[in-house]
């Protein structure tokens, strides 16, 4: 006989907290328990064992009900409504029975789970309906209620309603039931849409997320179903909600077995997340909640007013909520308990960021007793607090600004709007009314309005994505649906709130979203300074808004904004302007024949002009800081306390608008001096960090300036190199090898070296035909002007060798190796890195041509010399632990592989960077290994990021990106995502075909793994036709012993078994 469940409803406490700030209230689902359902086989229960570890301050519930479908001894007559009504009620008693004074407003964050959700909705919705002058322990609930985590909860009806019944009718044989409960749950039934309907109305201030389930649910007999899936656990339109995915089914999704399970993480992030901004959310909802009380009852309450001679600045009607900031307000200005400080707020930024919209929408929901100071100069002030206290009756008129300071101090319940506080000479101490019982608040683009609050001001700067696009939007009158084109929209305008505003009026008046892009890029300094609102609520434009900040800097400050303006408006580190300085600005020269021009010593003089000759640190300081006063430039510290500075990219296109062409080159050639004298050799061990730094404000200088001169070219050739930036590499290749044929002839050294380069880095790039060509004309110069024995041709036959074996030259390529390798150590002796080099390179030729032992026993020896020569973090000895990994793998050593593979990865990251191509192919390496270990799930993932940083970096058409693409789908095969596999297995082939020829080894690979496919598939007779092909392609390009051909005989073996198998098994006829 099933146990008697009866003594485990309502609710239980799993946790009291200390000194609680938070209730986090747990309901269960169809046939749970208020401990069961949320315990793991191991006995985890993780809202009494994981959770307060987590929120120790946070009280912690857990409620039953009956709603068991399955027990014979209970089963529940109760609908939805009654269990939603008793469950509001019996939370509504635990509230007030707790002895802390906080106990009815502490912020509620309820989590549900399956059924248990539709309940809450219910007694939320029930909550809500409450007048304001009924008793009050509902109302209560509702306006505490900071957040609900619905778990796989059926919004739209449950799948497993119908296996809920086929149980219930089970269990019916033995005892009579009631099936109300599932006849509510029937998808898309009455009692559901109404449900749905008086939740969104009461749910308008309660952040939600949607988890859902990722796999089925085993129901017996062998069989799994999805109870609810995605589509159904989510609310559509709710504007308050996120949805989040939970690798398990409907029961296991709250059930979790420690503090890394990803699953809790996921939770227990999000829970951290709301617990943190609650309690300031929740006070402003038991403000908004007290004024409805009051006036239910017919108190008096007073209605906004003012004091003052102007009235506040109204709120625009295109205005966006910015609920981060918002909050912020309250919290500061609006304590729950009354301090020894007087309640002060500071909002500063850069103008044009909304700084007055928001403080005017904040005082229209919250205050009542305002008086607004127009702060733009002292003159100014003092009018207006003497007008705000004459205002007030005729025995004032007499009273100066003084008097009103004063009698502020006096009275309760004001705030004082000090807006536009942004002259740097302005000291505001004298004007601020000193009283806990009145409050202050000040926008200001000045940062230094920070000190007035300290511990209360907040920079108003870009908005979030969904508030940009919903305020261009607005003001442009368009429909939502133009999502993709509003985005890149309000991504140009660096999500700043004016410049979002002009666009939409400019959208407005035309009528075309379409082609405003374009148009801004053609016309961007006239767009940005044209008032395009004019009697609504924004005065001037966003360059006219610029403009006062700019206008304020000195001369020299002003110079080295302009000089900024030309470098990437992000992460500028002050590193860079102190090593320049230490370098007299001067470049480095990185081939004898091309010193650094005469043509430098201009932007080298103008940048000690500004800087000076010699690095003063507090000079520098003094600079940034007038700067950083007008909110044009924000200041970040890393993780290793290095100081980095970013600018607005508006800003830094509002001062390049303002130069004429002449200083636009030369404010452009002093910016890439100062790169130029802070780029030095890496010394050996030394990381390529700095480089990595420097790279993007190098790609953010004009093309012309990149390319001013060969001796810059290749000191930003360097830098590039050391980041993997093939695509740079090849722009100043091309340059330097134009300009040394023209400057030298073909012959010169310089220019063959130049030839080499540039042939190397299109090799890098996946361009293999133009590659060869180059590098076979280089190496006839080179043998023939330098020899055959000189290193620099040694040097040209290994790159060749290398581009050949790309290429599936496979002979050739081992030949030319062997050769470069004997002449190595004759030239340069065994232990001569280069030499080491050669043995890398020719070990791996070996193992793509299938001698495995070979290339295993050569690669184990060149890692031993490069850890001896080299050191264990030069990336030619990663390298070489990377090419015995992949031996190790051909050889199906895949523990050893994926150790190393692992260890590659980790000093790639190290030492190149996340982003280097070197450190993506070891990324897929290890996906490779993780494959054939069976590891799918973490394969698949370390395959699409590959994938898309591949297409990032190298293009989607490079052979590596292509491979990534194979790999992928390999992987998805083997996971039964075959119809996604074999798109891209065809994708990969025609590619191979295309552009790397039939007889390619990577065509043949393709070949053989869409036939794999297509086996999986049961497309047996296509796929045998394909094997064949393989088998043919194999024997003919790589010979009948080598491994890979005898794999493509066993696997076409294993089809031509399996179809006849199939023909015998076949009914007669077909």
């Amino acid at each position: 006989m099933p146990k008697d469940t009866g003594k485990d409803l309502g609710f239980i406490e799993l946790s009291a907290g200390q000194n609680p700030i938070v209730d986090i209230v747990a309901i269960h689902g169809l046939d749970g328990h208020r401990e069961k359902s949320w315990t793991a086989e191991d006995g985890t229960m993780w809202l009494r064992d994981l959770l307060p570890h987590k929120f120790p301050d946070a009280r912690i519930l857990t409620y039953g009900y009956d709603a068991d479908t399955r027990s014979f001894a209970h089963t529940s007559t109760q609908t939805i409504f009654r269990h939603a009504e008793a469950f509001a009620e019996d939370l509504s008693r635990q509230r007030r029975a707790c002895p802390e004074a906080s106990r009815i407003s502490r912020p509620i964050i309820f989590i549900a789970h399956s059924l248990g959700g539709i309940i809450l909705k219910r007694a939320l919705a029930h909550c809500h309906n409450r007048s304001f002058d009924s008793p009050y322990a509902f109302r209560d609930i509702i306006t505490s209620t900071l957040a609900v985590l619905f778990f796989g909860t059926p919004h739209g009806g449950a799948n497993g309603v119908a296996l809920a019944k086929w149980m219930h009718r089970l269990a019916s044989i033995y005892m009579s039931t009631s099936n109300t409960i599932l006849k509510d749950l029937d998808r898309d039934s009455p009692a559901l849409e109404e449900i749905q309907a008086l939740y969104l109305q009461s749910s308008e201030r309660i952040d939600a997320m949607f988890f859902y389930e990722e796999y089925p649910t085993p129901i017996g007999g062998g069989l799994a179903k999805m109870i609810v899936p995605r589509n159904l656990a989510i609310i559509p339109g709710d504007r308050n909600a996120r949805v989040v995915v939970l690798h398990a089914n409907h029961c296991t999704m709250v059930r979790y077995t420690g503090h890394e399970d990803e699953n809790y993480r996921k939770v227990a992030d999000y829970l951290h997340e709301l617990v943190k901004e609650g309690p300031a959310k929740i006070r402003d909802n038991w403000i908004r909640e007290t004024g409805h009380r009051g006036i239910a009852k017919g108190e008096a309450v007073p209605t906004p007013q003012t004091i003052l001679p102007k009235p506040l600045i109204s709120v625009s009607t295109n205005y966006v909520q910015r609920p981060h900031i918002e909050r912020f307000l309250s919290e500061k200005l609006l304590p729950v308990n009354l301090t020894a400080r007087q309640p002060r707020c500071v909002l500063h930024g850069l103008g044009g960021g909304g700084k007055t919209q928001i403080a005017s929408s904040w005082i229209e929901a919250h205050r009542n007793r305002i008086i607004v100071i127009d702060a733009s100069n002292r003159e100014q002030i003092e009018t207006d607090l003497e007008t705000a206290m004459r205002s007030i009756g005729p025995q004032y008129s007499k009273s100066t600004w003084k008097d009103t300071v004063a009698y502020l101090a006096s009275q309760k319940g004001w705030l004082v709007l000090f807006d536009n506080a942004d002259s740097r000479d302005l000291v505001l101490d004298d004007y601020l009314p000193n009283s806990i019982h009145g409050a202050i608040l000040v926008t200001s683009r000045n940062r230094e309005c920070m000190n007035y609050a300290p511990e209360s001001h907040i920079q108003v700067g870009e908005l979030t994505e969904a508030e940009a696009v919903d305020l261009l939007h607005k003001v442009a009158r368009i429909p939502p649906s133009s999502h993709d084109s509003s985005l890149a929209i309000v991504k140009e305008l660096g999500m700043w709130a004016l410049a979002i505003t002009q666009a939409g009026a400019y959208i407005l008046k035309t009528g075309r979203i379409d082609t405003y892009l374009s148009t801004f890029r053609r016309h961007r300094d006239e767009l940005m300074r044209e008032a395009s609102l004019k009697g609504r609520n924004y005065k001037g434009s966003t360059y006219t808004a610029f403009d006062l900040s700019f206008g304020q800097l000195s001369t020299k400050a002003q110079e080295l904004m302009r000089i900024c303006a030309f470098l990437h408006y992000s992460s500028i580190p002050q590193s860079l302007f102190k090593r320049s300085t230490t370098s007299s600005f001067r470049a480095h020269s990185f081939n004898k024949y091309f010193p650094p021009p005469n043509g430098d010593n201009a932007p080298i003089s103008h940048l000690e002009d500004i800087l000076g000759s010699e690095w003063d640190d507090h000079s520098f300081q003094e600079l940034i800081d007038a700067i950083s006063q007008g909110s044009l430039m924000d200041m970040s510290i890393d993780d290793n306390g290095e100081i980095f500075y970013g600018l607005h990219p508006l800003v830094q296109a509002y001062i390049r608008d303002l130069l004429n062409p002449i200083d636009h080159d030369r404010y452009a050639l002093s910016a890439g001096q100062m790169l130029l004298g802070a780029i030095r050799r890496l010394s050996n061990g030394e990381t390529n960090i700095w480089h990595r730094k420097l790279s993007f404000h190098i790609a953010s200088l004009p093309k012309r300036i990149r390319l001013a001169d060969p001796a810059h070219a290749l000191a930003f050739r360097r830098m590039y190199k050391s980041v993997g930036n093939w695509n740079g590499m090849q722009e100043l290749d091309e340059y330097c090898y134009s300009r040394l044929l023209e400057m030298f002839g073909p012959r010169h050294l310089a220019t063959i070296q130049s030839m080499r380069y540039l042939a190397a880095t299109l090799w890098r790039r996946g361009q293999l035909e133009e590659a060869e060509k180059l590098q076979r004309a280089g190496l006839e110069l080179s043998i023939e002007i330098l020899g055959q024995k000189h290193r620099d041709t040694v040097q040209a036959i290994g790159n060749l060798a290398l581009t050949l074996l790309d290429r599936g030259q496979l002979e050739e390529a081992e030949k030319l190796q062997q050769e470069v390798l004997e002449l190595s150590i004759e030239i340069l002796g065994q232990k001569d890195p280069n030499t080491v080099m050669a043995m890398g390179n020719l070990a791996s030729t070996l193992c793509r041509r299938g001698q495995l032992e070979e290339a295993e026993k050569l690669e184990r020896e060149v890692l031993e010399l490069s850890i001896e020569i080299l050191g264990q973090k030069h990336p030619d000895t990663v390298r070489a632990i990377g090419n015995l990994a992949s031996t190790l793998w051909s050889r199906g050593q895949l523990e050893e592989a994926e150790k190393l593979d692992r260890e590659v990865l980790e000093l790639r990251i190290e030492i190149l960077g996340q982003k280097h191509p070197d450190t993506v192919l070891a990324m897929g390496s290890l996906a490779s290994t993780l494959w054939s270990r069976g590891q799918l799930e973490e394969a698949e993932k370390l395959h699409r990021e590959v994938l898309e940083l591949r297409i990032e970096i190298l293009g989607q058409k490079h052979p590596d990106t292509v491979r990534a693409i194979g790999n992928l789908a390999l992987t998805l095969a083997d996971r039964g995502q075959l119809e996604e596999a074999e798109k891209l297995d065809r994708e990969v082939l025609a590619f191979g075909i295309t552009f790397l020829g039939a007889h390619h080894p990577d065509t043949i690979i393709a070949i053989g793994n869409l036939a794999r496919t297509l086996f999986q598939r049961g497309q047996l007779e296509a796929a045998e036709e394909m094997e064949q092909e393989v088998l043919a392609l194999r024997t003919k390009v790589l010979g009948a012993h080598h491994p890979h051909t005898i794999l493509a005989q066993d696997n076409l073996a294993i089809t031509t078994k399996r179809l006849a198998l199939r023909r015998t098994q076949a009914p007669d006829g077909v």
